[in-house]
Parts: C-alpha cells; structure tokens; sequence
C-alpha cells in the first residue's frame, strides 16, 4: 500500500489575476481592449461565462467583468488595473510578413495568448493552423529567428498568417463584452 500523507489542511492556493491589453489597430497608442487571466500556480486561464471569453474597453471595468465571469476568479483580488501584457496583434502580423526574427516577443507572446484564449472556450484549431503555430511558437521558445524555419519548413508566411488570422476571428466570436 503507497503510504502518501495528504496535507491537511490543504496549503491555501496562490491565486493571482492579470490584466492582458489586447491592440488590433497599429495606429492605436496602446491597447483597444482587455481580459483578465487567473493564474492557480499551475494552470492560466482567461474569464469566461458561459464559455465565452469576457472582454471590456477600459481597465477599470475589470471588477465589473470579473464579477460577471463563472470559471472560478470571480472572489479573486485585487483586480489588476496595470497592465502585465500587451498583445500587439496588429505588430505579431507584421513580424509574421515581414520580418526574420521576433526580436521583442511579440508573435510569440500572441500564439501563446490566442493558445490560452482558444482552450479556454474548447475551440479546436484547424490541423493546417497548428502546424505552422506549433512549429514557430517551438522555434521562438528557443530562438527568435524564425525565417529560416519557415523555409525549411516549407511554410508560407501567408499561412502563419492566415493561422493567426483564422485564431483571432476565433476569439472574436467566442467573446462576450462587459461595460
């Protein structure tokens, strides 16, 4: 018989909140709307109620939308008003067309988010998508250049993008909008 002492009582979980700001327009100064992400110390996920992602303009409509949401965050605080993210959706695109390498982080910290985002509302990615996510997002965990890959690969920056694209209108219309 395994002899393993369950800890009684149960050490409290650290459970924390963070803003993440979202810019789809590249003339925008900052970003163009929020969602709150709940972190249990092993798993991430956004807000959601009834399995849609809670998205709002302004950052003081953090509360409101938490108070809103249905997954387990809804007693956590203090709710964020500093953001601890910036997905530059508009910037990832241009890397993805336009450049060699993802020298701030920006594409990988967007295929990272819209991962987070799409399992939480169990939306499955089109196989042709995850391929060529899967393949740069393991790349630029390592390295930043990515060019090359996608050459070796023999994958078309068109359809990193279209994967992205096809990723966003997925969070789209799996999103709900509080304030």
């Amino acid at each position: 018989m395994d002899n393993q002492m369950v800890e009684f009582p149960p050490k409290p979980l650290n459970r924390e909140l963070y803003l993440i700001g979202f810019r789809m327009d590249p003339s925008a100064e900052g970003p163009q709307f929020y969602t709150l992400i709940g972190d249990e110390g092993e798993s991430e996920r956004p807000i959601t109620k009834g399995g849609r992602l809670l998205l709002f303009h302004r950052p003081m409509d953090g509360l409101k939308a938490l108070m809103a949401s249905d997954n387990g965050f809804s007693d956590v605080r203090p709710v964020p008003s500093e953001l601890e993210l910036l997905c530059d959706i508009s910037g990832a695109l241009y890397v993805a067309n336009a450049e060699n390498a993802d020298a701030e982080g920006v594409l990988f910290e967007l295929i990272a988010v819209l991962d987070d985002l799409l399992r939480a509302v169990k939306m499955n990615v089109p196989a042709e998508y995850v391929t060529v996510l899967s393949a740069v997002a393991e790349r630029l965990a390592e390295n930043p250049e990515f060019a090359s890959l996608l050459e070796k690969r023999k994958l078309s920056r068109e359809k990193l993008e279209d994967a992205l694209m096809w990723c966003v209108g997925a969070v789209a219309v799996k999103s709900s909008w509080v304030g």
